[in-house]
């Protein structure tokens, strides 16, 4: 075994309690900042991962110098040594044996442990390689999973998203240009990049969310790309990749990612008048995470545990206080253990760390649950705390335990700090309310029709109107677009007896029960619901129905979104119908629309002598990119007079003035057939200029086209070569 080798060992040995160490610093550093913000705390919890990596490498190189010293020691030094202890050891960073070799960073230790652990490093360095290999390779499916997202199945974001999205990365105070691209392969918004961010939004995020959830989705990816969140997460992943073997390192990575996502909230709060509006685009955006692909940097932080938090703290807008308990101070003991005591007692103690550590845990175990339950708790239905009695710890109360269980005895750590409390319910009245309604859902449906304002009573009058019980995202969906009672029955009283989403998708467009009677007035039947939906998106109005139908066009409704979508006004129309071709129809007007077909366009053509002689013809033109400019070149080459459909066969064939008037010159009596055959047969001034070296002479048009069949050329060239 090498010596690099042999000291990467120790260094892994090492790093079991020197991470250790690290992380019960941070732990109790965390406690103490926790009041002081997200920002402090995320800023502390990545300067403790970054030092882990740090301290591992300064362990590696003393172990590097240390195995090239010789190991002089005399005998008063070595008693020295031995009296210091262990503390002091790892202070000095001195080599010492008892038998005068050298011990990787002057732990004290049996001659045998050592020769023990010394045989097992080989397989230490093997299984830390195998591990790192393991961790790589994820890391890169990752990133391959990530790029190839980036490459294939993306849509261009609207127009309107992308200005939207330009003004808000200036207001923020990115100068960077941000790329935004449109995805179906994913559910939940995602930012990736470190030189050129760019944020992949699901195609569901812009159809589901109201314009003001999407500006704080939007906002809130923007956060990450001006923190480089991207940068940091690399740097995580490497951290976890080479130290996975070590819990601490997983823990503080976690804390890291999921101050983060705070620091993002609270961005985005900060610049969000109503923080109930960006909770809400987290739940719906929630609703879908299990069919998510999560890569990078996701708006949902990966954790469906950690959204909750999230979405509660946003509400309350609280700072989780985390003082000491119980558990801190056990924390703090086993830090002075690891600091103090030799290793050999260390692992020895650890026989009695599982039941202190339960012991410890337990009260705070029994404080988390009323935290939540309270946070969704309406402020009305709770009824005043009960008085703590004196000397016990402070903390929220605790609901009454249900009859028919006794209270559970208290543990002895809780005894010696507070008096026994009865266990908290597991539900707020809310909860109960909503359950006797008929929704017994999960708990993240519970905190989304809380925020969106839904009550018993409101989901008991939509049920009743509808006639069946509606599903929670339904009435979260309706309650969100502001879907009331009295909208549908005033949609049902203009003849709309419509589905659920119907009503939904009518909301959204604005769509009034004014609005339908107006258009049913116009005289062809009622508007479906869609058809409604349709002319209301396109702003199809009756003042434009009633102004195409004054210029002669009474079709059906969707002939006037049609019409609407491509911008034909009847102005367009009375243009094209004076060409004298006729009356154009509503999908000649709507394929002229499309393909830019300009009235002055048509007259230059007629002017021009061109056989236009009707609309079709018009869009046949303009499909092949015929202009009145390639006429005019095409009769500057010597081509007069040519038929439209002949012209439009030029442009097929790929016929250009250039190539015209190069035949031109070789064959002054070329016609528009043969300029079409020359193009047909690939028969170009090459093709000529090697008929002409194989002795062929009188050439024409015709005996260049008979040559090129027979492939004669074809045969000699390839003679030749």
């Amino acid at each position: 075994m090498t010596q690099t080798w042999q000291s990467l060992g120790w260094t892994l040995l090492h790093f079991l309690w020197q991470g250790a160490a690290l992380f019960v610093l941070y732990w109790i550093a965390d406690r103490l900042c926790a009041p002081r913000g997200a920002a402090v705390r995320y800023a502390l919890a990545l300067t403790a991962l970054l030092a882990m990596p740090a301290v591992a490498i300064a362990t590696l190189a003393y172990e590097e110098g240390a195995a090239t010293q010789p190991a002089i020691h005399t005998a008063a030094h070595a008693r020295a040594q031995a009296t210091t202890g262990f503390g002091s050891n790892i202070l000095s960073l001195a080599p010492w044996d008892a038998t005068g070799d050298a011990a990787p960073m002057g732990m004290p230790m049996p001659a045998s442990l050592r020769a023990l652990l010394q045989t097992a490093l080989p397989w230490l360095d093997a299984i830390w390689l195998a591990g790192v290999f393991f961790f790589s390779l994820r890391a890169l499916g990752g990133w391959w999973l990530l790029r190839r997202l980036r490459l294939y199945t993306l849509e261009q974001a609207p127009r309107a998203l992308l200005l939207h999205l330009d003004a808000l990365r200036r207001q923020m105070g990115i100068g960077r240009s941000i790329d935004l691209r449109l995805s179906r392969r994913i559910v939940n918004p995602l930012t990736a990049g470190v030189l050129k961010p760019w944020i992949l939004l699901p195609v569901t995020a812009v159809t589901a969310l109201s314009p003001e959830q999407l500006e704080v989705v939007l906002a809130h990816e923007l956060a990450h790309i001006r923190r480089a969140d991207y940068f940091w997460n690399l740097l995580q992943t490497v951290v976890e990749t080479l130290f996975f073997f070590h819990p601490a390192v997983w823990y503080v990575s976690r804390r890291v990612r999921q101050e983060r996502e705070f620091c993002c909230d609270d961005a985005v709060v900060a610049r969000c008048s109503d923080p109930s509006i960006y909770a809400s685009a987290l739940v719906r955006l929630e609703e879908e995470r299990n069919a998510s692909l999560r890569f990078a940097v996701a708006l949902n932080g990966n954790s469906r545990s950690g959204l909750r938090a999230r979405i509660l703290r946003i509400l309350s807008g609280a700072e989780d206080a985390r003082p000491f308990r119980p558990v801190s101070i056990t924390a703090m003991c086993v830090g002075v253990v690891l600091f103090v005591c030799p290793l050999p007692r260390v692992f020895a103690s650890f026989r009695e760390a599982p039941r202190a550590a339960a012991a410890a845990i337990a009260p705070a175990v029994r404080h988390v649950k009323p935290l939540l339950v309270k946070a969704i708790a309406p402020p009305q239905d709770e009824e005043p705390a009960p008085r703590a009695p004196a000397g016990s710890v402070p903390g929220p109360a605790p609901a009454p335990a249900p009859e028919t269980q006794p209270s559970p005895a208290p543990e002895p750590a809780q005894e010696a700090n507070s008096s026994p409390q009865p266990a908290p319910s597991a539900h707020s009245d809310y909860i109960d309310r909503m359950r006797a309604a008929g929704y017994d859902v999960d708990l993240d449906k519970y905190v989304a029709m809380k925020v969106q304002g839904i009550t018993p009573e409101y989901a008991a009058q939509m049920n009743k109107v509808f006639g069946t019980k509606l599903a929670a995202n339904c009435l979260i969906a309706m309650k969100i677009q502001g879907v009331t009672p009295e909208y549908i029955q005033s949609m049902r009283s203009a003849g709309y007896n419509v589905p659920a989403e119907k009503y939904i998708g009518m909301k959204i467009q604005g769509v009034t029960p004014e609005y339908a009677a107006q258009m049913a007035k116009l005289g062809f039947g009622t508007p479906t619901a869609g058809e409604l939906m349709g002319m209301k998106i396109q702003g199809v109005t009756p003042e434009y129905i009633q102004s195409m139908r004054s210029a002669g066009y009474n079709v059906p409704a969707e002939k006037y979104i049609g019409m609407k979508i491509q911008g034909v006004t009847p102005e367009y129309a009375a243009q094209m119908a004076k060409l004298g071709f006729g009356t154009p129809t509503a999908d000649e007007l709507v394929g002229m629309k499309i393909q830019g077909v300009r009235p002055e366009d048509a007259q230059k053509f007629k002017d021009m002598g061109v056989d236009v002689h009707s609309f079709q013809t018009l869009i046949t033109a303009r499909i092949f990119n015929l202009t009145p400019e390639f006429v005019d070149q095409m009769k500057a080459a010597g081509f007069d007079h040519i038929p439209a459909q002949k012209l439009v066969t030029l442009r097929v064939q790929d016929v250009t003035p250039e190539f015209a008037k190069s035949v031109k010159a070789e064959f002054p009596d070329a016609t528009i057939d043969d300029l079409v055959q020359m193009r047909v047969f690939h028969i170009d001034q090459n093709f000529i200029a090697s008929a002409k070296q194989h002795g062929f002479t009188d050439l024409n048009i015709h005996k260049l086209v008979q040559l090129r069949i027979s492939g004669i050329m074809d045969e000699t060239d390839d003679t030749r070569k």
